[in-house]
């Protein structure tokens, strides 16, 4: 009998060391080393963003922090519609156009410059029509032109990252993240000093400028005959736009609720609920961040290899699911703690949405793979149909509800988004698998137990 406890005990290890070894097997794959780069990346980028908003929170008002952080995201928003989709169009050709990828970068980056000046312009011309808050932005000409050139920045940024993701360089992320966020860190305080709200956005937009600078030093060193030029390249740009502006309009769909919710509450609630939401938002949307980074390392390694797909698929959600009932379990149990850093108000007015937020992070890491393989496919018309459902209804009921729940309005209306959207993509799973109902969802989730 001691013999056999002994033994047992004895096997108890080595079941741990084999467990430890195949964890660290699978971690190792390009699909998940990929995805871990840029997860640490977002981890930092939303340690640094929290120290960056508490810092904020103590040098300037509420209101100011409800006006600056609208602004901000207005310039995000505007980076996201200058990329013209170029940045998923260098995912998908990059890794394959040998001598002419430096060209091909170049064309995407110097059409991006174009395209922020001009959305950013547009802009600022319309904002007593859509954006009479945001005024701030037309006092001075000295403004008007930092607004500008922050949004070419951001789409520089933006773009430098899809192309270390397109190369597999996703270590060098990292690299960027630094040299932004702590400019910024660094920033603050002396802007607060000058500038009122403007200060906010000034910060942010000064140091993503030192980033880019940054970045296009990065891609220099790793992407073999790279150098920044001002001149494009249209035998690239040609076969970069196809691809890349049909995903482009999915992607902006996609985006569009967390860059324009802090307008709806801004408008519908005030500016102070405005700073309350921002936080809590963005603590919640970071599980949700997890699986799109995963999804995007999906679109990378199925267009190496799209005869995987279907593997690295289920992989894709088996991890990003893990990841998001891990996430959503602390933050059910911890979420109001965290925003304590930020002061007692943003705790108390932001606890309940980021619960709603993180729980709807389990449907949404099955969504944004499905997403992901969709873009591989070029599936755009079914890509379009779900991020249409998914951000139309998010934005829809939040405008109904805000007025009605306060913040915890945006949560259910992404919670009930992010269900439709799995609904969707189960029915489209399950169509493609033979069989009675039955048989197709015992197939489902024998194949969702395998990956576990």
């Amino acid at each position: 009998m001691e013999e056999q406890d002994t033994r047992r005990a004895a096997a108890v290890p080595a079941d741990v060391a084999d467990s430890s070894s195949r964890l660290l097997a699978l971690v190792r794959t390009p699909l998940y080393a990929n995805a871990f780069y840029l997860w640490v990346n977002a981890a930092g980028t939303s340690v640094a963003g929290f120290a960056f908003w508490a810092l904020v929170a103590r040098l300037w008002s509420t209101d100011e922090v409800g006006l600056g952080s609208a602004s901000l995201s207005i310039l995000m928003l505007l980076a996201l519609l200058s990329q013209l989709g170029l940045g998923l169009g260098l995912i998908r050709f990059l890794p394959e156009s040998g001598e002419q990828g430096p060209a091909l970068a170049n064309a995407a980056f110097v059409t991006g410059a174009a395209a922020a000046v001009v959305s950013s312009t547009v802009f600022l011309f319309g904002v007593p029509l859509w954006a009479r808050n945001l005024d701030f932005l037309r006092e001075q000409p000295l403004y008007s032109a930092a607004f500008i050139s922050f949004v070419v920045v951001g789409t520089f940024s933006s773009l430098q990252t899809y192309a270390l993701i397109a190369i597999r360089k996703t270590h060098y992320i990292l690299v960027l993240l630094l040299s932004v966020q702590l400019s910024r860190l660094a920033l603050a305080p002396v802007v607060a000093t000058f500038f009122g709200a403007f200060g906010i956005l000034a910060s942010t937009g000064i140091a993503m400028a030192l980033g880019a600078v940054v970045g296009f030093g990065v891609l220099a060193a790793v992407l073999r005959g790279y150098r920044p030029t001002r001149l494009g390249n249209r035998a690239a740009l040609r076969k970069l736009l196809p691809y890349s502006v049909a995903n482009h309009l999915a992607d902006i769909v996609l985006r569009a609720p967390t860059l324009i919710l802090p307008l709806f509450v801004v408008s519908l609630l005030g500016s102070a609920q405005g700073a309350y939401f921002y936080m809590a938002w963005l603590l919640g949307d970071l599980l949700i961040g997890v699986s799109t980074y995963l999804a995007m390392s999906l679109l990378a390694e199925g267009s190496n290899d799209p005869r995987a797909l279907w593997v690295l698929s289920r992989k894709a959600v088996a991890g990003g699911l893990a990841a998001a009932v891990i996430g959503a379990v602390f933050l059910l149990l911890l979420g109001d703690k965290v925003l304590y850093v930020f002061g007692r108000d943003y705790a108390t007015e932001g606890a309940t949405l980021v619960r709603i937020v993180a729980l709807s992070a389990l449907p949404a890491a099955v969504v944004n793979v499905y997403v992901g393989a969709l873009r591989v496919t070029k599936r755009v018309g079914e890509l379009l149909i779900i991020a249409g459902v998914v951000a139309g209804t998010t934005m829809g009921l939040s405008y109904a509800l805000l007025p009605v729940m306060g913040l915890a309005g945006a949560g259910v209306g992404q919670g009930v988004a992010q269900g439709l959207g799995l609904a969707i993509v189960a029915i489209r799973v399950l169509s493609t698998l033979e069989g009675s109902i039955t048989r197709r969802l015992r197939s489902l989730f024998a194949t969702a137990a395998n990956q576990s």
